[in-house]
């Protein structure tokens, strides 16, 4: 893993943040559980009952931001007994936005290696509502995979470096995968956009799987699940051009934008999101 980790600090900073506040949730028609079958070796389950959560999820110091959005809460009805509610203030947009034009900061970001080492596959699993009000306005990110750095915010991969696969919503709530491969151009690789749609006030069942390639071929998978339904099922991807580089762990990283103000948040709103853990993931064969 090339991203320096040093959890203790996140943790001190949660103890201040992320105090439990009791909520009402009902459940939703849409599906929350995981289509992980019963044969599916599950490496890891994450939940935010401890204090120092972040620091059992090994989250590291490097990346993070805006922690001080994301809050955790204590659910006295539906299908999750603790939910990370995270803000976004009326004005908000991403990191580079705030820095050049003051907005105010929404969201939040950390990496996590989930105390695993790396893999070359692995299954992402989670649940995500949007606030009820909540205005997709021109989109923004949600969670996914990384390796070694992690790229993001306009830094593309060399094949060596590092990589990501977060999610985004867009305009309506149109849903993709959002990657930084090393056959990104200036930003991250819009993929499948409009594959799925996201409706605010419901839980939706989150699920991605990424198989590198073989580090001469373009050979990397990706498919992702929303609500027990496949939505993507993207072949022929480079994620890396080094068998060195591989999985590291979860990147947690949600806010509106985009790069200037217009994808900025009118009002105030929160995503909640429940139920982390990933599993192992087999390669996925192809037909010639």
């Amino acid at each position: 893993m090339m991203r320096w980790a040093s959890s203790l600090s996140l943790g001190l900073l949660l103890l201040s943040n992320c105090s439990a506040t009791s909520v009402t949730s009902s459940p939703s028609a849409s599906s929350v559980s995981s289509e992980a079958s019963a044969n599916e070796v599950v490496l890891w389950q994450g939940d935010f009952l401890a204090a120092d959560w972040m620091q059992a999820w090994g989250a590291q110091d490097s990346g993070a931001w805006g922690l001080e959005n994301l809050t955790v809460r204590t659910v006295e009805t539906g299908p999750f007994p603790e939910i990370l509610r995270v803000y976004y203030p009326a004005g908000s947009a991403s990191p580079s936005v705030s820095r050049r034009q003051g907005v105010p900061l929404g969201g939040g970001q950390f990496y996590a290696d989930l105390d695993l080492p790396p893999q070359r596959a692995l299954r992402l699993s989670y649940a995500v509502r949007f606030a009820a009000n909540f205005d997709f306005v021109k989109g923004g990110k949600l969670p996914g995979l990384y390796g070694g750095v992690g790229n993001s915010g306009g830094d593309i991969p060399d094949g060596t470096d590092g990589f990501s696969t977060r999610l985004m919503w867009r305009r309506d709530g149109e849903g993709e995968l959002y990657a930084y491969l090393p056959t990104s151009e200036d930003h991250g690789t819009s993929i499948e956009r409009g594959a799925w749609t996201f409706q605010p006030g419901v839980w939706h069942r989150i699920e991605q799987e990424i198989v590198l390639n073989d580090p001469d071929q373009q050979n990397g998978q990706a498919r992702i699940w929303v609500d027990g339904q496949q939505v993507i099922n993207q072949n022929g991807l480079q994620f890396r051009t080094t068998d060195d580089l591989k999985i590291d762990g979860l990147f947690f990283s949600t806010f509106f934008g985009g790069g200037d103000a217009s994808w900025s948040t009118p009002h105030d709103v929160h995503i909640d999101f429940a139920d982390f853990s990933v599993s192992e993931a087999a390669p996925i064969t192809t037909t010639p």
